[in-house]
């Protein structure tokens, strides 16, 4: 007769396997979604963008170059390439390709931005009021991956900047210039992107119980902590996305607001984890060709209003982080936007317009 040591054992790992294993990967490792993604062959839904403008920052990019070749195949009016790396030569490409194949050429312009600093964000703002009657689409693509901390030159973890803050300040830079173009029946939308490598950083991301979050997310220290900087970055940007969709909710604004999940892909972004072993393993699972990726990245700066508030995936919505839906996650969310606000106005106080603009004065 088995010993009840023995089966109490059996039982428990049953119990685990059954219910807390699925538990533990839809909290850090969301397999499902990510080997839907793997087959997953989206395509633009928009047939025709012609009369409108889209915007993409991190065009040089392998989302951001191939987002931007989609724009322009389906009629484009003006496609804004904008890039710490000088983007002319996107240009060039994208312009003999619609010629030979006897397409119009849109009106391209390149900037160059630099989103290490909250001036080079502004300098968007700047070119866009300048420069842009109208701006349907905006697709904020800029990313960074890195293994080595470095600081910005406003003293944030260089991915905190730009893939959070730098972000977070263009987007609400840009928020009071959202005006959809006459041929366009949509609400001008603004999309963020987001990525599954906040689940693995979900346990790092605790508020402390005094002091500043942001600060506490930016001072990190070389190995395990800085390799989770990637998805700390993106969780709180997701904090913000969400927060900023629900405040334009309430400030009855007729603009969408989303972020849009890529999937995982081999890029000159994510090839810095090739030689690690978890990394590569996470991005093999779920890796594709780059232009699905954009494909979803495409049709989330497409979005009809429907899609306001939400993360889209392929063809499909995706259900925010179980961590951002507890209490917990939602009192990090009004931190991340009151902390976010404080030092915008300290040292963008241009923002102060779309604080304004959400009624949040």
């Amino acid at each position: 007769m088995p010993s009840p040591y023995l089966l109490a054992g059996i039982g428990a790992f049953v119990v685990l396997v059954t219910y807390g294993l699925p538990l533990l990967l839809a909290e850090y490792f969301p397999w499902r979604s990510l080997w839907k993604q793997r087959y997953g062959r989206p395509t633009p839904t928009t047939k025709s963008y012609a009369g409108r403008t889209a915007l993409i920052t991190g065009a040089n990019g392998a989302f951001g170059s191939r987002a931007a070749r989609m724009f322009a195949t389906r009629d484009i009016g003006t496609l804004v390439l904008a890039d710490v790396r000088d983007c002319s030569a996107l240009k060039s490409e994208i312009e003999k390709e619609l010629k030979e194949a006897g397409k119009p050429v849109p009106k391209i312009l390149v900037w160059q931005i630099d989103m290490m600093t909250f001036d080079g964000c502004r300098l968007v703002e700047q070119k866009a009021r300048k420069e842009l009657k109208n701006l349907d689409h905006v697709l904020l693509a800029a990313g960074i991956l890195a293994f080595n901390r470095r600081e910005s030159p406003e003293g944030w973890e260089h991915s905190i900047q730009v893939n959070f803050l730098s972000t977070a300040l263009i987007s609400l830079l840009l928020l009071p210039l959202l005006k959809s173009s006459p041929s366009n029946p949509n609400p001008p939308c603004l999309t963020f992107v987001t990525s599954f490598g906040l689940y693995p950083a979900a346990p790092t991301m605790g508020v402390p119980k005094t002091g500043s979050y942001l600060k506490k997310m930016s001072k990190n220290k070389d190995g395990l902590a800085q390799g989770h900087q990637y998805g700390r970055s993106k969780g709180l940007l997701l904090y913000f996305a969400r927060e900023l969709a629900a405040r334009v909710t309430a400030a009855g604004k007729n603009v969408t607001i989303n972020s849009a999940d890529p999937g995982s892909s081999w890029t000159p972004l994510t090839n810095a984890g090739k030689e690690m072993l978890i990394p590569r393993l996470l991005t093999n699972f779920s890796a594709r060709d780059p232009q699905f990726g954009a494909a979803v990245l495409v049709n989330g700066a497409s979005a009809a209003k429907e899609g306001h508030g939400q993360i889209m995936q392929d063809y499909d919505t995706a259900d925010y982080p179980p961590f951002m839906l507890r209490k917990s996650g939602q009192n990090a969310q009004k931190l991340v936007w009151k902390e976010t606000r404080e030092e915008f106005e300290a040292k963008a106080p241009e923002v102060k317009a779309a604080y304004a603009l959400l009624g949040d004065n």
